[in-house]
């Protein structure tokens, strides 16, 4: 098979992949450029610019110049932004990515060089044009408009549930409109295909998240002390707001049974509140640079989460540390798991407590946990399995591009 040409728009740079969405983007530029010869444009802060060159050493990178991306919290500005929406017009996603400046490095790489397919991270990446006609992906990580509904639907103010409805229409109206532009749409999930599908015509294909499983994989035995670790970057609002109420709800209940538990929360940008909730047996760490350390030192890991998308990385992670996970339903949400073989699932604080501490204390429970969740990650969801599926979708991109080109030129002889 020969090399195509690939283009990859993405929001931020994805060095070093920290959290969710980079290390997504980050392994499977890393998987395909095995096969093709990749191309990557991102905004990038000064600070940013350093990591670069460790994505320069599987693909092209052209960054363009910019005074904050996505990585970095950005209250002042976001509030600005999300107060434009109010007032009208564009919904906050759209206005995160309006760079003329990125426009314009597109429209200089298209002067020069051939592109076989366009592949954009995330969907608001899409609402930039593409000087010829061209095959484009959009890799959608989250159905935002199913993500925003759910947050309306849960908001504790009128106030946030009015301000997220109406994105929440917004945003249906964007991703319909760009996803219906595309000539393929990837999901992570068969939920979020069946969202996609149920707005567009456009082919769906998924692809899964995935993990470095060989890198994750613990060699010594659990610890003795019964430790309960948390991960997950605390600026993404659905993360907050699931430790709060595992701090809240559950937490009480678990040192109830099992005085001697200790939890550790890791994890980027942790607000005030959960700063605040440290103790001799709460350690908020916040960023870290390598999370496997503290994955190891754990004996159960806990995915509280009550809202968001696509799939959690932060399971699979544990799944390949020989972690065991308990999990909400929705924190669970789009991964082929089994409740009592692969993980354990519950969503009401006292069922919830119930599972963590048959983690810390059963050990013949956690043991078969364990050995089948490392077996799944590694025959499903490591990333070299994960890279192929993706290889797949642009083979069949091009193929649906390739047949409405030949349409439109049937209707045109």
């Amino acid at each position: 098979m020969s090399r195509r040409n690939v283009l990859v728009v993405a929001p931020f740079v994805p060095a070093p992949p920290d959290f969710g969405g980079a290390l997504r983007v980050f392994h499977l530029l890393k998987q395909l450029a095995r096969t093709d010869d990749v191309s990557l444009v991102v905004p990038a802060t000064h600070a940013e610019r350093e990591q670069l060159d460790v994505l320069g050493e599987f693909c092209d990178v052209t960054f363009v110049p910019a005074a904050w991306t996505p990585r970095q919290p950005a209250t002042t500005r976001k509030r600005l932004a999300q107060a434009a929406s109010v007032a009208g017009g564009a919904a906050y996603l759209a206005r995160s990515v309006r760079m003329p400046t990125m426009q314009a490095v597109i429209d200089r790489l298209f002067l020069t060089r051939q592109f076989d397919l366009v592949q954009f991270e995330f969907s608001q990446m899409a609402s930039f044009r593409l000087p010829r006609p061209t095959p484009t992906v959009i890799d959608i990580h989250n159905a935002e408009f199913a993500f925003l509904q759910r947050v309306a639907a849960t908001s504790p103010s009128s106030l946030k549930r009015a301000f997220n409805t109406l994105e929440y229409r917004k945003v249906r109206r964007l991703e319909r409109r760009l996803w219906s532009q595309a000539t393929l749409c990837v999901t992570t999930s068969d939920i979020d295909a069946a969202l996609v599908s149920a707005l567009v015509t456009t082919p769906v294909h998924v692809v899964p998240n995935g993990v470095d499983a060989s890198a994750f994989r613990r060699l010594d035995p659990p610890p003795e002390r019964p430790t309960i670790v948390f991960t997950g970057t605390l600026r993404h609002a659905p993360n907050a707001d699931g430790i709060r109420w595992y701090l809240r709800h559950v937490h009480p209940r678990v040192l109830a049974q099992a005085p001697d538990a200790r939890l550790a929360i890791v994890g980027a940008d942790p607000p005030p509140d959960i700063r605040a909730a440290a103790s001799p047996n709460i350690q908020v760490a916040g960023y870290v640079e390598d999370i496997r350390p503290w994955l190891h030192d754990a004996r159960a890991a806990i995915v509280p989460l009550h809202a968001g998308g696509g799939t959690r990385l932060k399971i699979l992670e544990a799944f390949a540390a020989g972690v065991p996970v308990v999990s909400t339903n929705i924190g669970a949400e789009g991964l082929e798991v089994i409740d009592g073989s692969d993980i354990l699932l519950a969503d009401e604080p006292e069922a919830f407590a119930a599972a963590v501490v048959r983690v810390l204390r059963d050990t013949a429970c956690s043991q078969r946990l364990a050995t089948r969740a490392e077996a799944l990650v590694q025959e499903r969801y490591d990333w070299s399995h994960v890279a192929t599926a993706l290889r797949a979708a642009h083979a069949r991109a091009l193929e649906q591009f390739a047949h409405a080109r030949n349409d439109e030129r049937g209707m045109h002889a």
